[in-house]
């Protein structure tokens, strides 16, 4: 009964193993897959993953209306309610525009990076304020923390004027980043299942 109680362990951690190498491995190929996608179709990439922001968009601001709905009378918030028709409409038109016009595909792509530019930007002035901050309090890094943000600002500005070039360079950078962590990620599963095979 032991014997038999002690196997049924011994199999039990076995196929949990199996399942943590076939997840890690499957992990790792989608990544890369992603990053292959980005570096060598950055356009249908671009499109996709702007379609998918819009689509979020709705949604967000479809559950912003249920939340309109949903407070009583006295204590509802126009801005809640403008919010949520601004964010249903722009992704509405953004999404008839990719599908029914001739050019509604690069100005999702456009519109994306636009999106992508933004953060960028709040990155870059996060940092330019995280900076001023380091270099009062006299703490190492502050001129790391000065270069980041201003190659951020800069970067986005760069996105803004110049949407496609730009969107094609950070799926290029986003690509080479996926790819290099999908393989390491699947190379680092394999190794680990290898070393415990031998271990056992």
């Amino acid at each position: 009964m032991k014997h038999t109680a002690i196997m049924s362990l011994e199999q039990a951690v076995q196929a949990a193993r199996k399942r943590v190498l076939t997840g890690g491995v499957a992990a790792g190929l989608l990544v890369t897959g992603l990053g292959v996608a980005a570096l060598f179709a950055p356009l249908l990439l671009g499109w996709s993953l702007a379609v998918i922001l819009m689509i979020g968009f709705a949604l967000y601001g479809a559950a912003q209306l249920a939340a309109f709905l949903e407070t009583a009378k006295g204590q509802r918030s126009p801005w809640t309610l403008i919010g949520g028709l601004t964010l249903i409409a722009f992704a509405a038109v953004a999404l008839w525009a990719a599908f029914f016009t001739p050019g509604g595909a690069a100005l999702l792509i456009a519109s994306l990076t636009n999106f992508v530019a933004f953060f960028t930007v709040i990155q870059g002035v996060s940092q330019l304020i995280l900076f001023d901050e380091m270099r009062r309090s006299r703490l190492p890094g502050a001129g790391w923390m000065l270069a980041g943000g201003i190659l951020n600002a800069v970067a986005g500005n760069l996105l803004v004027m110049q949407p496609r070039t730009g969107w094609l360079a950070v799926s290029t950078i986003w690509g080479i980043y996926l790819i290099g962590t999908g393989l390491a990620l699947a190379a680092d599963s394999l190794s680990n299942h290898r070393g415990r095979y031998i271990d056992a």
